[in-house]
């Protein structure tokens, strides 16, 4: 429960510190992502996408880059973003990437483009916040950080049709926020296409709220004036409620931190990335 009550007060401050700081008794595992390994495994898939840096990142004597990883499918009917590594201590959402851009059809219909890890600092330093100790998953009400800005600019320029945010919480196992431009039905096809993967559906989200359906925390009215209300008094906003904002479907992937089991932890991002593009796809 202490991990809960520390997780929620979070949810009350952008800036908790002035560095990357990491939180303990959050309970997190990581599951040993290296920043240097990982940036060579995703520019050896430049043959197959345009791989870019979409800006540098600087902590003390380091930069480190944001990849901006897109298909080669200029025509595509449909368009799907995907923002991996928001927290950088969701190492899940990261270390994922390489499978999904090995495994995502190449057919055309549905354009591809990953930013990865939107917290470049975060991800090397094991921590939540990026240099200057803000949650860049608060940041999107004044843009204060690089982070959200660039994540706002791929918005704007790849205009994508739906958003999914990879991430992780210390819930027992898997669920997903959809907002207000998700369909329901649509859904539940991926939380289905989950649990037919091996994906443990949680029955509570990481504040003890029931799900219904298991997986599920969909967009209600109070919800919705809750995060009016965050967004009026204390100036934050998360990627979710900004693309709901722009009119644009988003869904918010939490697996647990709390697993050992790294294959299922990263099982559940690459496989509701490819039901989501499936999805798109039919509609094409």
């Amino acid at each position: 429960m202490q991990e809960l009550r520390v997780f929620a007060q979070l949810h009350l401050k952008q800036r908790a510190y002035d560095h990357p700081a990491q939180d303990e008794g959050m309970g997190v595992i990581p599951l040993g992502y290296e920043p240097e390994a990982f940036e060579r495994s995703v520019r050896a898939f430049a043959d197959r996408y345009d791989v870019v840096e979409a800006t540098r990142v600087s902590y003390r004597d380091t930069t480190r880059p944001i990849l901006s990883v897109s298909s080669r499918t200029p025509d595509a009917a449909r368009r799907l973003l995907v923002l991996s590594g928001v927290h950088g201590n969701e190492q899940a959402g990261i270390v994922c990437v390489p499978e999904i851009l090995e495994r995502y059809p190449d057919d055309g219909s549905v354009a591809l483009r990953v930013l990865t890890p939107v917290n470049a600092i975060g991800a090397a330093e094991l921590s939540r916040f990026n240099a200057d100790g803000y949650d860049i998953n608060r940041d999107f009400v004044r843009f204060r950080t690089e982070e959200a800005r660039v994540v706002k600019r791929t918005l704007e320029e790849f205009r994508p049709d739906f958003v999914l945010s990879l991430h992780e919480g210390p819930q027992d196992a898997a669920f997903m926020f959809a907002n207000r431009h998700v369909d329901i039905a649509l859904a539940k096809r991926i939380l289905a296409v989950l649990e037919a993967g091996g994906t443990t559906l949680a029955t509570k989200d990481y504040f003890g709220l029931p799900l219904r359906p298991p997986g599920l925390s969909a967009s209600s009215p109070v919800q919705r004036g809750i995060l009016r209300a965050w967004a009026a008094t204390l100036k934050m906003m998360a990627v979710n409620e900004y693309a709901a904002h722009r009119g644009i479907p988003e869904i918010t992937l939490e697996s647990s931190w709390r697993s050992t089991d790294r294959a299922a932890r990263v099982r559940a991002h690459v496989d509701i990335t490819l039901a989501l593009r499936d999805e798109l796809a039919r509609r094409a």
